[in-house]
């Protein structure tokens, strides 16, 4: 009987540590996902600046400014939709794979069950 306990202890803590590893490898890997989205809107940020210096020299009047303004602007809100667009998307996989690890862990669950407790 205690080999019988031990080996279920066994396998239980298994179960539990396979499902601590997958889940530190979603957050491993939405968290890597986000960080690029961060880097991506750095990025963005940096180069609509460098925009707007380089057309702030090449203006002639007041009318030349508003123009590249609103262009440079109507761009960037553009990448930003995109941005926010993909980072949702990020999102609902992440929810989506916590929701199958979290099914995952109640069916191991339900499966070790006694069937008297099921009932």
């Amino acid at each position: 009987m205690d080999n019988e306990l031990l080996k279920k202890w066994t396998d239980m803590n298994k179960v539990a540590m396979d499902a601590m590893k997958e889940l530190g490898e979603i957050n491993t890997t939405a968290m890597t996902r986000l960080t690029q989205r961060q880097m991506e809107m750095v990025n963005l940020y940096m180069e609509s600046g460098s925009k707007q210096l380089q057309a702030m020299s090449d203006v002639k009047n007041v009318q030349d400014l508003v123009n590249v303004q609103s262009r440079l602007f109507a761009e960037m809100n553009e990448k930003l939709m995109e941005n926010a667009r993909q980072t949702i998307e990020i999102l609902v996989d992440v929810k989506s794979e916590l929701a199958g690890w979290a099914e995952k862990g109640m069916d191991v669950v339900n499966s070790n069950l006694p069937k008297s407790v099921k009932k």
